[in-house]
């Protein structure tokens, strides 16, 4: 059963508007977490990733349209996956970084010209220290703390989309899967499911 197939039952007359790639398959633990609240969802993607969950068994999917369960409460929206979030994102945290990573390089590398080659030759590197120092911050910055898989980039909507969030981890560990659950139990989800690999769902 797919991760797909599984929302299809779980959540009758819910349209999927996305799913993370590669579609995750229910294996023989499986931990589902559901939220409207899609920065949980960022979050809760980037927790599992710690647990250096593999992109395959690691599902995002975003969900529209009417619900009859009490789990969650959608507003209006399309519920489309949103780049320009992502990108502004990524923008604030390179300046950032450049702007950290160019004082340090202006003073290491600024110092260490001084101690061997004087005044000027301090000045000079401490001008290619600023510059490389604001390239390598940049790119410290931006990929430190963001997630690399397909289920990380899907969790970026925009704010008035009505989209219901389900995130799950697939394994056949029990450690594996009860880590997971002891680590999304930390906060309160619309919905947080125990299911088997035939689907059968148990809320925690």
């Amino acid at each position: 059963m797919t991760l797909r197939e599984f929302i299809h039952r779980q959540f009758a007359g819910l349209e999927i508007v996305s799913v993370s790639q590669p579609e995750p398959t229910q294996l023989d633990r499986n931990v589902v977490a559901v939220t409207d609240d899609v920065d949980q969802a960022r979050q809760a993607v980037l927790t599992l990733e710690d647990l250096e969950i593999d992109d395959a068994r690691l599902g995002f999917a975003v969900l529209d349209g009417p619900f009859s369960s009490s789990w969650t409460h959608p507003e209006e929206g399309d519920g489309r996956t949103d780049s320009e979030g992502a990108t502004r994102m990524v923008a604030t945290r390179a300046v950032f970084g450049a702007m950290f990573g160019a004082v340090i390089g202006a003073l290491v590398i600024g110092l260490a010209a001084t101690i061997l080659g004087g005044g000027g030759t301090g000045l000079a590197g401490a001008i290619v220290g600023a510059f490389a120092g604001s390239v390598l911050g940049a790119i410290a910055t931006v990929f430190s703390g963001m997630g690399g898989s397909d289920a990380y980039r899907q969790t970026f909507l925009p704010p008035s989309s009505s989209q219901i969030c389900v995130v799950s981890l697939h394994t056949n560990d029990r450690k594996e899967a009860d880590l997971a659950r002891d680590r999304l139990a930390a906060n309160a989800w619309d919905g947080l499911l125990d299911v088997d690999a035939r689907g059968r769902a148990r809320r925690i």
